[in-house]
């Protein structure tokens, strides 16, 4: 049984999406039941003006749409918290805080600036937060594994390759499929016999994904497989040898996270949170060119015994910091006004 925080009866939970985004999407359904968890009731809002403006803590999902609740919500004498990743400190990124219009970025700021709590995901924008406007209303919290569906296995398929994408023309780009690809037609030039899965809902650049793999020759070696549902989702992170994820920009990296719980070895990038949420329990490169990719896959590949340490390790690195029980505890301290002090940095 959790505790319930005596002062806290009711609780909002706003985000500006639709109900099924809110049932599908791992870390609104986390946050939500975590709310439950603390709160006796919990009030979904996924509009302005259903917000419940009796409930004793207001929680918003995204700076970018926390204006209103935190201009109401300061008349009214509320304690707004808003939570997410809030994307500053890459320029590559075109939601980047400095690369959005001004009155965007006011209104942000206005927001992050007179929430009561605001919940970085990311220890490395908590960081750059605080030291670039001093901030006290500044807490960590990273997003969450649920380690139990994403259970652990050391039962690799030998030289299996594994990667998500949305299937958006930016988010291909995003998460270098291009470079990814060729960088399989580079290892299987070499003869090794190698299989890489992609896999990633609908967003119009499929097909170009597809014809980069006909172009390339390589439907022996690359298979894209579209939507897959969460059960194939994590099978396959179980039994691939290796998880690929080389990014141009990212904010967290959840996938990664959730790769990690089952076991597999990591090969990304070092942009946003991702050296932080993959420790030493994967490679991170510096430059996500194909060549380098492929030297990353290769060097990974010839070594299944560093395969397995990297993803025994990887396994403990989310148990151990990135469960429900530890995004659970973060909210109880912040919620009964504790200080920040034996909170796990990680770094």
């Amino acid at each position: 049984m959790v505790e319930k925080i005596n002062n806290i009866s009711k609780t909002c939970f706003y985000c500006n999406v639709d109900n099924k985004t809110l049932d599908v999407v791992e870390f609104y359904k986390q946050d939500i039941n975590i709310l439950h968890d603390i709160a006796d009731e919990v009030i979904i809002a996924t509009r302005w003006r259903d917000i419940d403006w009796k409930s004793d803590i207001i929680f918003v999902w995204w700076w970018t749409y926390a204006f209103i609740p935190v201009f109401i919500g300061k008349i009214l004498r509320k304690r707004v918290i808003i939570t997410g990743t809030f994307n500053i400190g890459d320029k590559k990124n075109n939601r980047d805080y400095d690369n959005r219009k001004f009155l965007q970025r006011m209104l942000i700021k206005y927001s992050l600036t007179h929430a009561w709590k605001n919940i970085l995901v990311s220890k490395k924008e908590h960081s750059l937060i605080r030291e670039r406007w001093k901030l006290d209303n500044l807490e960590y919290s990273p997003h969450i594994v649920d380690i139990e569906k994403y259970s652990y296995s050391s039962k690799r398929i030998k030289n299996l390759l594994f990667t998500i994408c949305w299937m958006e023309k930016e988010n291909v780009y995003r998460k270098c499929i291009r470079e990814i690809v060729n960088s399989i037609r580079i290892i299987s030039e070499r003869g090794l016999n190698i299989k890489l899965i992609i896999a990633g809902h609908s967003g119009g650049a499929e097909n170009d994904v597809i014809d980069l793999i006909k172009e390339q020759k390589l439907d022996r070696y690359v298979e894209f497989v579209g939507e897959i549902d969460e059960r194939n989702k994590v099978k396959l992170l179980q039994e691939c040898s290796i998880y690929l994820q080389p990014s141009r920009y990212e904010g967290f990296g959840l996938a990664i996270a959730e790769a990690m719980s089952c076991g597999s070895a990591i090969i990304s990038s070092d942009t946003g949170e991702v050296r932080n949420v993959v420790g030493d329990s994967g490679i991170i490169l510096n430059n996500c060119d194909e060549k380098n990719i492929s030297i990353a896959i290769t060097s990974l590949l010839a070594n299944p015994q560093k395969i397995l340490e990297f993803g025994k390790s990887a396994r403990d690195r989310i148990v151990n910091n990135f469960s429900y029980e530890r995004r659970l505890e973060d909210f109880k301290r912040i919620l009964k006004g504790e200080l920040n002090e034996t909170n796990n940095p990680i770094l």
